[in-house]
């Protein structure tokens, strides 16, 4: 994981040089090294908390008066009406919903979002799938974003078994076999392989307007080796593996449209929590 040193001295008041944050993260335990200073983290696989810039601003807290408080969206959102079939209830207890959409897509991106495309040079893809990518790197939360357009709001999540053909979003046509988490649509196509990656008829373009973001807690059983077994790259099954937080889900979509509300006009934001079998 890459994080900046000019990302994490941005939220410590005492503004310690690189070298002071190099050696207070390496007496944390964070291995690392300094490139064109970055930090390049080997975080180990249970420390899933930190593969964030807020996981390793936490971090820092016992060194630094650090703000992590991040600018949220605080106008009142209305209650998103979907029909949520889950099947796998002990798998995923815990989802979010959130429908949205904007008057234009922004020509540019500024502030914080285009930071992390300078800084860490990452390539851009579409600005909800970027939004997304970012809030992944900012909060450890991976979300999903399908095309309104191209999907219903009927929605089943559910453990499918045997052998299934599934295009992903990178063009890249793999075999499902075996058990597999998988969200289906109204049709039961296979619109994301739950965690790993969405399917190319679902995806986001450049022209998207109107998108549903999933934001989901996975058991990191249902998700570890998925990535691997389908030889596909996937930030998210990374941390899903890992376990990320299943209390964010509130403060990461309003994180979400924040960062829309500062390129776009929003012309209309539904949003629904779904708890299955609290604690």
């Amino acid at each position: 994981m890459k994080i900046p040193y000019k990302h994490l001295i941005k939220h410590i008041e005492s503004n310690p040089s690189i070298e002071e944050l190099s050696k207070n993260l390496f007496q944390l335990g964070h291995e690392h090294e300094i490139e064109n200073n970055i930090f390049n983290f080997e975080l180990t696989p249970n420390r899933g908390d930190c593969f964030s810039l807020i996981g390793i601003l936490r971090e820092l807290k016992i060194f630094y008066e650090v703000d992590i408080k991040f600018d949220t969206y605080k106008k009142d959102l209305k209650s998103l009406d979907i029909n949520f079939e889950n099947e796998e209830q002990n798998l995923c207890n815990i989802i979010s919903f959130m429908n949205l959409e904007i008057n234009d897509i922004p020509k540019s991106y500024n502030k914080e979002l285009n930071d992390y495309f300078n800084d860490l040079q990452i390539n851009k893809n579409n600005f909800f799938t970027d939004v997304s990518n970012f809030i992944s790197y900012e909060m450890g939360q991976p979300t999903h974003c399908y095309d309104a357009s191209n999907i219903n709001k009927n929605i089943i999540l559910k453990n499918l078994q045997g052998n299934y053909k599934f295009k992903t979003l990178l063009d890249k046509e793999i075999e499902l076999t075996d058990n597999n988490l998988v969200f289906l649509d109204k049709h039961n196509n296979i619109i994301n392989l739950a965690g790993v990656v969405g399917s190319k008829d679902s995806a986001c373009s450049d022209t998207t307007k109107n998108v549903l973001i999933e934001c989901a807690y996975f058991n990191p059983e249902a998700i570890i080796g998925k990535s691997l077994k389908y030889d596909i790259k996937s930030d998210a099954a990374h941390k899903f593996e890992r376990g990320v937080d299943p209390s964010c889900h509130e403060l990461v979509l309003r994180r979400f449209l924040k960062i829309i509300d500062m390129h776009a006009e929003i012309k209309n934001a539904e949003i629904v929590h779904k708890i299955y079998n609290p604690l």
